[in-house]
Parts: structure tokens; sequence; C-alpha cells
């Protein structure tokens, strides 16, 4: 009869390996996010928060490093797209507007800017919209800059 004997570092590493890997996949946080076409219902009356990675770098270069909010109010439809109020939080500072959600497309129009932020009234921003399917997160991407930023799951 044969018996394999493994050299313990071997068999202590691949332990190792195995607990860390295991680790690594749990909690909601660390979920993969998985997109999907974002609806009204998605956005309407709720917050998304931008604390990871790039921040609120999605929304203007002058953001990085900086938790940003953006929240938006209740909507009213336009055809096929959907307008609403929105405020963008940053720094002690806030701007705030009327957003357009049509399909994917989410375009935010500055209305008024605080002092610090890095908007001015009447600027457009551009977004590519999707939504998480389990966890309330979107994810934008800055259709000039190609910025990508997910949000925080609620």
């Amino acid at each position: 009869m044969l018996r394999f004997r493994a050299p313990r570092r071997a068999v202590l590493a691949a332990i190792l390996s195995s607990v860390l890997l295991s680790a690594c996949g749990g909690g909601d946080y660390w979920d993969e996010f998985v997109p999907r076409d974002p609806t009204i219902d998605d956005i309407e009356s709720q917050s998304f928060v931008f604390t990871d990675f790039s921040y609120g770098a999605v929304f203007d270069p002058a953001l990085d490093h900086t938790r940003t909010t953006l929240a938006f109010g209740p909507a009213s439809a336009d055809g096929s797209a959907h307008r609403l109020p929105f405020s963008l939080l940053a720094d002690g500072a806030a701007a705030a507007g009327r957003a357009r959600l049509q399909g994917p497309r989410l375009t935010l129009d500055i209305e008024s800017a605080g002092s610090g932020l890095p908007f001015t009234v009447g600027q457009r921003l551009d977004f590519d919209l999707q939504a998480d399917i389990d966890d309330g997160r979107i994810r934008l991407t800055n259709r000039s800059s190609g910025v990508q930023q997910t949000s925080a799951p609620r």
C-alpha cells in the first residue's frame, strides 16, 4: 500500500489559500455588480453615495477622492423620458437641477451650483446608467470622459 505524504508547507499553503478565497466571497459589499437596464423606480426618490476608488470623479475630475452623493426627487413622465429633480452633494456644497432618464441614458442639467464645486449653471452632465440586479447600486459612465463609478450598496 502506497501512502502519499504531502509536504507540510504545501498542505498549509492549500489551507490558507482556501480560507482566503472563501473570505473574499462573503458579504453584500463585495458582491459583483451584475448590471441590468435601469427603470425610473431604481432612482426615483433615492440617493446614491460614491465612496470608493475614484469617488465623485465620474461627475468631474476635481471630485476625485471626494465623497459624493447623488439624490433624486419624485419623477414626472415626459413622453418616453422621465424628469426628476436632483442634488449633488460633495465637500459640504451642493449642486442641483433637473435630471432626465431616457432608457439607460441619464442627463443632469445643473441649475444651481454651490461655491467650491466644479460645476456651472447651465452645464449638462451626460451618463450611461446601469442598475445592479439585487442591492440598489447604480453604475454611471460619464459619456464625455469615459470615467465609470459604482455607488455604494444601500
